[in-house]
């Protein structure tokens, strides 16, 4: 019988997956140790699956307030983009199947959106497994964030700055941000397609100008994302570098479609990561990701970015 789901959730907890079962498997164990208070939910959807992982789900749905979603197209927006119509929450906290959350990982975003009621989007802290990233990534902040999604600003709660945005698998929006329109994902951006990056500000570019002051970090809220070797080799950083680069520029050029005029300039934030570079690795990574961005500002793939 499956466990009565709460009838007003704060919180809705959202992930899809794809073909991870074992990641999977030790994130619903960690969920399962989470407190009720604040009430929360747990949505995943299964994106196309084909190595047990509908069985795992079946199991979860009698252990936890959880709903079972399934969307056989591939792409993880699009996936997302079915749970947000089964979400009840108030706040949409989007995170990966392969993060495992602290304990307080909920009550320090729930107490966060209430100490700070005109923040609209959240970012909590990401810390990796850092044994497994290579000395050269580690003494780069720029690297750490670009190359294994770390989002650690120390901890005390402050505002993201200008054209800042939370990274990864552990962001939050009110719900009453995408009530105000048909806002989602876009399909064409994020892992299961050509594209895999750029999905969350793309997302997120929707319902927070770049100059906007309602973006909170909140270190309270803390999960640990696994990561793993092999993306960590140099080709597949410069790789990952000129992608993220090249979803950036597309995002900015289709800005004035989600009403964005201000928009990061290239060559301003180029020069501030040079100013701290570390390796000539780091500077290589540094270069692939602002020719990324020249090059999708360039191209006519922005156009249907969210169609």
């Amino acid at each position: 019988m499956a466990q009565t789901l709460p009838a007003t959730p704060i919180i809705s907890v959202i992930v899809a997956t794809r073909n991870r079962r074992e990641a999977l498997q030790q994130f619903i164990d960690a969920m399962g140790m989470l407190p009720d208070r604040p009430a929360w939910e747990l949505i995943v959807v299964d994106n196309g699956s084909t190595d047990g992982t509908n069985a795992l789900l079946a199991t979860t749905v009698r252990s936890l307030p959880a709903i079972i979603v399934n969307e056989k197209q591939p792409g993880k927006s699009r996936a997302l983009n079915k749970a947000l119509k089964h979400a009840r929450g108030e706040i949409l906290l989007f995170t990966d199947d392969d993060v495992v959350p602290d304990p307080a990982w909920l009550m320090g975003l729930y107490k966060a959106s209430l100490d700070y009621p005109n923040a609209n989007v959240f970012g909590g802290r990401i810390l990796v497994n850092y044994e497994r990233i290579p000395k050269w990534i580690m003494k780069s902040s720029n690297l750490r964030t670009m190359l294994v999604s770390e989002q650690d600003f120390g901890d005390a709660i402050c505002w993201f700055a200008v054209d800042q945005y939370p990274i990864g698998p552990n962001l939050a929006v009110r719900r009453q941000l995408l009530d105000r329109g048909s806002f989602g994902w876009p399909v064409n951006l994020g892992p299961g397609t050509k594209m895999p990056l750029g999905d969350e500000r793309a997302f997120l570019m929707q319902l927070s100008h770049p100059d906007s002051r309602d973006r909170l970090y909140v270190p309270q809220s803390v999960v640990c994302h696994s990561v793993r070797g092999r993306q960590l080799s140099i080709g597949n950083a410069l790789s990952r570098c000129f992608l993220g680069g090249y979803a950036a520029g597309l995002v900015k050029r289709v800005g004035t479609r989600v009403g964005v005029t201000a928009d990061e300039n290239t060559l301003s934030v180029a020069r501030q990561r040079l100013r701290g570079l570390s390796s000539s690795r780091e500077l290589f990574c540094i270069l692939a990701r602002a020719f990324g961005v020249m090059a999708g500002w360039a191209s006519p793939f922005a156009r249907v970015l969210y169609s």
